[in-house]
């Protein structure tokens, strides 16, 4: 197993675009209203159809939106089952036979949390559908028994409330059943992500392009100062950093991405100011203040980040979300993605 670490990076770290709301339920409802309308157009029953005709017609771009979101929704998932299964073995020895930890500050059942599988039928059932998203297709189908697996079975211990019965007799089944999968899970939940990354910076890429195209000013703005930050939260999680480690990054790559954010702030405030594009966007001018605000709370958290590691400094411990710690900074981007999603996100 990798070493157990916050994945919090990770989790609501892609704009879904102006294809949010996309569900694999979309796509059955459009096949049941497609079946309607063929029915309600003819008085009298259709002939079954023959081998070379489709018996459904589903709309590529809806299937391609609804497999991004479901795909997207599933990182996050991927993310928080990983997560729970580095809780897992702060307090299990990652071995064949269950044995608690005999060091571990935390007692069994510690951080596990019950899940609803329900995303993974919309994941294996999207997953078989026209347009193919290449490698992600195919990681999605075999990611999910071992973590339908590993989510059942967390279900399972949450809900025990008497495992050290027996000489911790349902514990060593759990255990089993966890370490047949863990390993494989892991492997595949790093897969993922790194396919899900590549596919969402082409996309926001694409979109961003498109509103520079289209003279959206204010949502490129606030798009870009997201994806920015990203890149500058990656840029310090590629150097394993984090704020344990926060003084040891080096800022020579983080310095001019801090510089581009600034300037994408400049820029969108420019263009808050203009009348005209407030009208083009449809936007009022207290809505874009708003968001201004957010983007400099973004600004405001990495420029504190920045001058602690420059004076070589904590302001507080680590572990805590403090103004200038690694924490802080994700949680702002994360609510800045969820109010661009909101605002500009069909």
């Amino acid at each position: 197993m990798k070493k157990a670490k916050k994945l919090l990076a990770l989790l609501l770290a892609f704009l879904l675009l102006a294809s949010a709301g996309c569900t694999a339920s979309d796509t059955k409802d459009q096949k049941k209203d497609d079946d309607k309308s063929v029915s309600s157009t003819s008085p009298t029953p259709e002939p079954t159809p023959t081998p070379d005709e489709p018996e459904e017609t589903l709309d590529p771009e809806v299937v391609e939106s609804a497999k991004y979101n479901i795909y997207v929704q599933m990182n996050n998932e991927i993310v928080d089952v990983l997560d729970t299964l580095y809780s897992y073995y702060e307090v299990v020895e990652y071995a064949d036979e269950f044995a608690l930890l005999a060091d571990s500050p935390y007692t069994y059942k510690y951080d596990i949390s019950p899940y609803n599988t329900d995303l993974l039928d919309d994941a294996e059932y999207v997953a078989t559908l026209e347009p193919a998203f290449e490698s992600l297709d195919e990681l999605t189908l075999a990611i999910i028994d071992p973590m339908r697996t590993l989510m059942d079975t967390f279900s399972a211990i949450y809900r025990d409330y008497d495992y050290a019965a027996d000489q911790y007799a349902k514990p060593k089944e759990y255990h089993k059943a966890i370490q047949a999968n863990a390993a494989i899970f892991e492997t595949l939940a790093y897969l993922y992500m790194d396919a899900i990354q590549e596919m969402s910076i082409e996309r926001v890429e694409a979109d961003e392009q498109r509103m520079l195209d289209e003279g959206q000013a204010l949502a490129y703005g606030f798009s870009h100062s997201i994806t920015v930050v990203k890149k500058l939260v990656n840029a310090c999680y590629d150097q394993e950093v984090n704020d344990y480690n926060l003084l040891e990054l080096d800022l020579a790559p983080i310095r001019p991405l801090y510089q581009e954010l600034l300037d994408t702030i400049e820029a969108y405030k420019a263009a808050a100011e203009d009348n005209n594009q407030l009208m083009e966007e449809s936007m009022t001018a207290d809505g874009a203040y708003h968001i201004g605000t957010q983007i400099d709370r973004m600004a405001s958290a990495i420029e504190h980040m920045i001058n602690q590691v420059e004076g070589q400094y904590l302001v507080s411990d680590p572990g805590r979300t403090y103004l200038g710690s690694l924490l802080y900074v994700n949680e702002v981007l994360a609510d800045c993605i969820d109010l661009y999603n909101s605002t500009f996100a069909s």
